[in-house]
């Protein structure tokens, strides 16, 4: 069954960002090749997981959530408490930090901002 979106939220520090138009959580975890000299067929092990969350926002510089987002990667980058929750209740839980910021401005379009989120440390699924 799909999920209806209508009703996600992202919380970054305590504040839900507003006007957050798509949102992509992205966990990853690469193979490592463990393949011995003289193996005639490869071995893998998995890594470390990691995760990224990027958000599409419909940017405002007078938005104070969108201030925090830019804040942070501009100050010191500290991870912060991060949960997205689907509309179905589903949520990603960690901390994270902001490690990309763009703003897009285009003639006949609302201003935007690409933000990329990287979790540090444990990510709770739930």
């Amino acid at each position: 069954m799909a999920l209806a979106s209508t009703l996600s939220s992202i919380s970054f520090g305590g504040t839900t960002i507003g006007a957050v138009g798509t949102a992509t959580v992205s966990l990853s975890r690469p193979a490592l090749d463990v393949t011995g000299i003289g193996a005639t067929n490869s071995s893998f092990v998995t890594g470390l997981q990691s995760a990224t969350a990027t958000l599409d926002i419909f940017y405002d510089q007078a938005d104070t959530t969108h201030a925090a987002l830019e804040t942070n990667i501009n100050g010191n980058g500290a991870p912060v408490a991060t949960v997205l929750t689907m509309a179905a209740g589903m949520t990603y839980t960690g901390n994270a930090t902001v490690t990309s910021f763009e703003v897009t401005a285009q003639v006949g379009s609302a201003v935007r901002a690409s933000v990329t989120l990287q979790f540090t440390g444990a990510i709770t699924i739930a």
